[in-house]
């Protein structure tokens, strides 16, 4: 019984220190490292090699090392054990926090006042309560529910978008294309925390980009491509959407060449809204893994998107 481990873009060596910490009777092998394939009984990957995720006959469950899955769905064929997210709340914790600072930046009008400093210039500014400011998140699955949650928490009038009905404390959530309609045209600030598939890309169109109030703003804590660069930049131009704060791209690292970077209304951060810590991570990993141990569904289970 064994571990395959394989987080590409980032070194194992603090995976496998946090996960014997946790699994101590267990083999953990670095991907492309292992005695035989029959071994292998849970993969702990990020960005695995397409397809290899078929060749181990003794599967029981695929442990995926972050939040996003479009890796995951872009592959065409899965093996028949879960996909399980992970879902660490640390993470919802620093994405819940970006947002937050982003939402107050927009709200308290802060780069008027960074602004106004460069020219020692003094003006205050009237701005509105926290209870009259409409912060949607769209996508309300456990990161975007995470966040909601912690903006409901913080007095804003939080409000969430799924496609099937939702209910959390302190959120008013909506739901469907007629939910999505009247939800955008009552924001603030739009958070993006929709995940990216053959559904979501470009989601986020000039169409439904219009919708949102004239002096909107967006956070982009997902994937670039769920919104559309185009339609998004026209809107900035225009000032229908006041500014934007994205962290994820189309394309990562974020072009030289890219429109984005010569935005005065465009905050660019280099994906790092929420990181993935093997210390509080390997436990979730961890406990998935003795679940299945014990007989019992590991969880969330990924349901691939079509």
């Amino acid at each position: 019984m064994a571990i395959l481990l394989n987080n590409v873009g980032s070194p194992n060596k603090p995976w496998v220190a946090a996960l014997r910490e946790y699994l101590p009777n267990m083999a953990i092998y670095e991907f492309p490292n292992f005695p035989s394939a029959e071994e292998i009984e849970y993969a702990v990957v990020w960005h695995h090699p397409h397809g290899d995720l078929l060749n181990y006959p003794n599967l029981k469950a695929v442990l995926v090392l972050g939040a996003g899955m479009d890796h995951i769905d872009a592959e065409p064929e899965l093996p028949k054990a879960p996909i399980v997210r992970l879902v660490d709340p640390a993470v919802g914790d620093d994405m819940a926090q970006y947002s937050l600072y982003w939402v107050m930046h927009f709200q308290r009008r802060y780069e008027a006042y960074r602004g106004q400093a460069k020219n020692r210039y003094w003006q205050r500014y009237e701005v509105p309560l926290s209870a009259d400011y409409r912060v949607t998140v769209l996508g309300l699955g456990p990161i975007g529910a995470y966040i909601a949650e912690r903006f409901a928490i913080n007095n804003f009038k939080a409000q969430g978008w799924s496609r099937s009905q939702k209910k959390l404390d302190g959120v008013s959530c909506y739901h469907g294309e007629q939910g999505l309609q009247q939800v955008l045209g009552n924001t603030d600030v739009l958070i993006n925390c929709l995940p990216l598939n053959a559904g979501t890309r470009h989601f986020l169109n000039q169409r439904k980009l219009e919708l949102l109030p004239q002096g909107s703003n967006i956070v982009n804590v997902s994937r670039g491509a769920v919104i559309d660069d185009s339609a998004l930049l026209k809107l900035l131009d225009t000032g229908h959407i006041a500014a934007a704060a994205l962290d994820t791209f189309n394309e990562e690292p974020l072009p030289e060449g890219s429109d984005y970077w010569s935005r005065d209304n465009v905050f660019v951060t280099p994906h790092v809204a929420g990181g993935t810590y093997p210390k509080t991570a390997a436990k979730v990993i961890a406990d998935n893994i003795q679940r299945v141990e014990n007989g019992q569904q590991p969880f969330p289970i990924h349901k691939k998107a079509c």
